[in-house]
């Protein structure tokens, strides 16, 4: 079944006292750039919209226990709502929502303001002028139009506040499953300017603190632009193709899945099963030793190419799946397939495997990584993985619009368990043995020094 394309788990008392904390915050009034101006709902209306939000994830999604129990969850509800008192911005309810979702702790589930709302912060807040993004938990500034020497610095502090704050308290609203955080690194710099401002207000100038690469520590005050000015080019482009086969020195094959979303191979006239076939030929054929699997910025798509993929590296029948089901049902072998035995290929793989991971390795690419790791076939390198180790909640989904905030939110209806075991890593994403970060220069400069270290380990590792 199709999927969708998108902390640690504390003791209970710590987690309901964040929960009414953030959502007191959230319930904050903050003055906002006279130029964009969201509308205030009245309490009657945002009563009833988080009602109608609460029983619908409560009716459908089928994962809303996997992480918190009954009792943890509705004390979320229950003191989110309880702060409900007088009118509120659309902006701080949307930061509420948020942080409900984030609660839940699945990646798929997600919301979004209104488009109009969306469009008129777009084209009228003044934001932090910058882009920035987050690696292993640290700011950096990939660019800025304002001021080119901050370009490839490291932040250190916005008006006083340190980073290492910032970003905790960001985290709390960027959904991921299990709360993995090196999901939340790569989701939260499209979010950065919109969330900032929600919880820190407003501002038009900005005191930050920076690293540069020297080391140098300096104070500099950049103010406040319109999200158009301060845009640079995308390090992270759309590939032209999301499949391909490589051969490196060391008799190592490199073998590149971008998705496993039959939608865009369609679009770059890719066939998954046809590429995999032409290249597991081919990888025999050449007696490859060593076999690099990059499933990096995969995130996901049909289940069956993750265990068709699977297929190719094991000689013995496995399962992939433990069970499927919905909040009212659970599926048998006879409804999906995919939770039955499934065999080999015949043109399998058995020497050695590696998997680069990252954190937007999510979903499909998620479920395909913890099969490697639980049957132990492959030996991992990068970032942790961004998808949970047990599985998702995820294919067949409700979109559903709050009727008076219009907020939209999307619930995935299947709760996904892999056939898996327990580990260091239980509920979490898998952990790398090899563990590497790139550094804001490479990506700046588009150097893929994960895939350079990958090489490395790969062709010192013995059969």
């Amino acid at each position: 079944m199709l999927k969708s394309l998108i902390f640690f788990k504390m003791r209970l008392l710590t987690k309901l006292l964040t929960a009414l904390i953030f959502c007191l915050i959230t319930t904050s009034s903050f003055s906002q750039a006279p130029i964009f101006q969201p509308k205030k709902l009245p309490e009657n209306e945002l009563k009833k919209d988080f009602l109608f939000f609460r029983d619908t994830l409560q009716k459908a999604h089928a994962g809303l226990y996997r992480y918190k129990n009954k009792r943890e969850m509705d004390y979320v509800f229950d003191s989110c709502y309880n702060t409900l008192k007088g009118s509120m911005l659309i902006t701080d309810f949307y930061a509420m929502i948020r942080f409900v979702v984030a609660s839940v702790e699945d990646g798929h589930t997600n919301s979004s303001l209104p488009p109009a709302v969306m469009n008129d912060y777009i084209n009228n807040a003044q934001v932090f002028p910058a882009m920035v993004l987050f690696i292993n938990k640290r700011a950096f500034i990939l660019c800025c139009t304002q001021n080119d020497s901050l370009s490839e610095s490291e932040l250190l502090s916005i008006d006083n506040h340190s980073m290492h704050e910032i970003i905790q308290r960001l985290f709390a609203y960027i959904q991921s499953d299990a709360g993995i955080e090196s999901r939340k690194n790569w989701e939260l710099p499209e979010n950065f300017q919109l969330l900032y401002e929600i919880l820190y207000g407003s501002k038009q100038n900005f005191e930050i603190t920076i690293k540069i690469k020297s080391g140098i520590v300096q104070t500099f005050r950049v103010h406040a632009d319109y999200i158009k000015n301060i845009l640079c080019a995308h390090p992270f482009v759309k590939p032209d193709k999301y499949l391909r086969l490589e051969y490196k020195s060391g008799n190592i094959a490199l073998l590149t899945i971008r998705s496993f979303f039959d939608g865009f191979l369609t679009q770059t006239n890719e066939n998954f099963s046809k590429f995999l076939d032409s290249a597991f030929s081919d990888i025999r054929d050449k007696k490859v030793s060593k076999l690099v699997i990059d499933i990096r910025s995969n995130q996901g798509g049909n289940d069956i190419n993750g265990i068709l993929l699977y297929a190719y590296l094991v000689q013995k029948p496995f399962r992939y799946y433990f069970s499927q089901m919905t909040v009212t049902e659970e599926f048998s072998e006879s409804d999906h397939s995919n939770l039955g035995l499934q065999k080999p290929m015949e043109k399998n793989y058995a020497g050695k495997v590696f998997v680069l991971a990252n954190g937007r390795s999510f979903s499909g690419a998620a479920e395909f990584a913890s099969i490697v790791k639980a049957n132990k076939r492959g030996v991992f390198i990068g970032e942790q993985c961004g998808g949970g180790y047990y599985g998702n909640t995820s294919g067949d989904e409700v979109n559903v619009t709050l009727p008076y905030s219009q907020i939209a939110v999307r619930i995935p209806m299947i709760k996904y368990t892999m056939a898996v075991q327990g580990g260091s890593f239980t509920g979490k994403g898998i952990t790398p043995d090899y563990i590497f970060y790139p550094t804001i220069t490479d990506i700046a400069e588009k150097k893929d020094s994960q895939m350079e270290f990958g090489l490395k380990i790969a062709a010192k590792k013995i059969n």
